[in-house]
This record gives structure tokens, sequence and C-alpha cells, in this order.
């Protein structure tokens, strides 16, 4: 965290080792409520402050629709896809260079200086398709 930039608070520390144990995204909440759950005493204000600033830092990515996070698997700078378990919400990122390929047609086909882009495709995972 410190080579983004960010300072590694106790508070910081704590949520984000929680968020990283989760199998799943966590809402501000869930996240007050299980931090809580282990002594770690936090304030919704200051859940919503230390997850702004761990967003920022790119360790984590909010899942589109909602005010849930999961965490940053890779830690590149370029741009992350994640497809989301519509059942019980587990969420893995991939990369796939024929995605970011046909990216780069629809920007060229556009004229568009893209600044980012946030793909998150919805499923169901393989242990809820049973």
């Amino acid at each position: 965290m410190r080579r983004r930039g960010g300072r590694i608070t106790r508070a910081r520390r704590a949520l984000l080792e929680l968020i990283e144990r989760s199998a799943r995204p966590l809402g501000p909440r869930e996240l007050q409520s299980l931090l809580a759950s282990e002594g770690v005493q936090m304030d919704r204000v200051s859940v919503y402050r230390n997850l702004s600033a761990l967003l920022e830092l790119g360790l984590l990515h909010r899942v589109v629709g909602s005010s849930a996070v999961r965490p940053c698997a890779e830690r590149e700078e370029r741009c992350h896809h994640a497809i989301v378990c519509s059942q019980c919400g587990s969420a893995r990122e991939f990369h796939s260079g024929a995605l970011e390929r046909a990216l780069g047609e629809v920007r060229r086909a556009t004229r568009y200086r893209v600044q980012g882009h946030v793909l998150e495709l919805r499923g169901l995972c393989e242990r809820c398709q049973r």
C-alpha cells in the first residue's frame, strides 16, 4: 500500500484483510459488523472513508450496481474484468487478450479516448450450478 502512496493504518489493514479473506464481495454495513465481531471498532463513516482510500489505491474494486467491494486480484495498472455469481455473490477477476483487442477496435471505430472501463459479467458459479 505504501508503494501506491497510501498509509497503512491498523483500520485499513483490518478492513483489507477481511475483504481478502471473503469468498464474496462485502458491503460497508456487513464489513462494519464483521470488523466488530473481530474486535475492531470502526464507525460507518470510517468504513466508507477507508474503503474510498483503498479503492483509490487500486486495491479494491466496487461491484457494479452495488456498494459492495471485492479485492483486486492483480496489482497491475490495467483494466480489470470480473465475473460475479448472481446467486452466492462470489467473484473472480479475469483478463482476456481477445476482449482487450475487441475494446481497442471499439476505441478506433468511435475515435474516443477511453479513460477506463468496467466490465462485470453475471452468471452462476460452478458450485451454484449443482
